[in-house]
């Protein structure tokens, strides 16, 4: 059993990789529900949303976002009565945020994305990390603001300082999410957006200690993100490399062989992931290391 603790969509890229040579049945991925916006429209978790339109085959895996071929003629109805959205939302999308924010009213945030996925005839286990859904928020060079709010703003990490739960809370991580990486045998952090969408993963209670327990795998933060300015491979001038959040719980770190920066203990590969072929290349290379992980925490 792998389990992915998603960060977005270049991490729903690399799980794409992975389907090719193995089962969605022993496939788990872990996401964060602290940018849900709920709206009299449904209620919407981009990142779940992404992870289950991948699962069903139905992604638009040309933006990595919403449904292939859904139309938006609810989006246009609102648009002429005045009602602006932050991005257009297709029929069928919107209809999983409906039916969402129904069974929100009665049940947990886990077991309304297992109805979900259950519909959709998903076979591989698709978990919110908490089912608390709060107004999280991002300190920015400009000022705090709400995780959604960036989210729609920006397209990437680049402009994110420090995430935020509600309130100051310490929002308390599912059982399920739990037991997931409780039982599994390699877990897998990342690629993709660090701060705000592997942060709010890690800050939930449980999940740290829980991987100190299992083999870890982590893309080094902000490594994509510092390579992506409009499509330009450059890099910002820091100096070295860090993630101590991270060295709590990682055996292996992932870093691009672009990357100038120096990072001990990192294995250098090449994490693009524009093409077929290169996501199914990356996630083969990255499985040859979870079988040696697994073996050295066997013996």
């Amino acid at each position: 059993m792998i389990t992915f603790i998603s960060g977005g969509s270049e991490s729903a890229r690399l799980i794409a990789g992975f389907r090719s040579f193995m089962d969605d049945s022993e496939i788990t991925v872990i996401a964060t529900p602290a940018y849900a916006q709920e709206s009299p429209c449904g209620c919407s978790i981009p990142d779940l949303d992404t992870l289950i339109f991948l699962f069903a085959g139905i992604l638009n895996t040309r933006t990595w976002h919403g449904i292939q071929g859904d139309t938006c003629t609810t989006h246009r109805a609102l648009r002429r009565l005045g009602t602006e959205e932050s991005r257009a939302v297709g029929d069928q999308e919107r209809a999983l945020h409906i039916y969402r924010a129904q069974r929100l009213k009665e049940e947990r945030l886990t077991d309304a994305t297992n109805s979900i996925t259950h519909a959709h005839g998903i076979m591989a286990q698709i978990l919110p990390t908490t089912d608390d859904i709060g107004e999280w928020s991002v300190t920015t060079p400009s000022g705090r603001i709400s995780l959604a709010r960036y989210r729609t703003t920006y397209d990437d990490d680049t402009h994110a300082c420090a995430v935020h739960a509600p309130s100051g809370t310490t929002p308390h991580a599912s059982m399920e999410s739990i037991e997931a990486i409780r039982n599994s045998d390699i877990v897998i952090i990342g690629p993709g957006r660090p701060v705000t969408g592997i942060m709010p993963v890690l800050m939930c209670a449980g999940i740290p200690e829980t991987l100190g327990n299992v083999p870890v795998i982590s893309f080094v933060p902000f490594t994509g993100e510092r390579s992506r300015t409009r499509g330009a491979k450059t890099y910002a001038p820091e100096s070295r490399a860090e993630c101590p959040v991270y060295d709590q719980f990682t055996d292996l770190y992932l870093m691009d062989t672009r990357d100038p920066l120096p990072f001990d203990n990192a294995l250098h590969v090449d994490t693009r992931m524009d093409s077929r072929t290169r996501r199914e290349s990356l996630a083969w290379d990255i499985m040859a290391l979870a079988e040696g992980l697994k073996k050295e925490s066997n013996r």
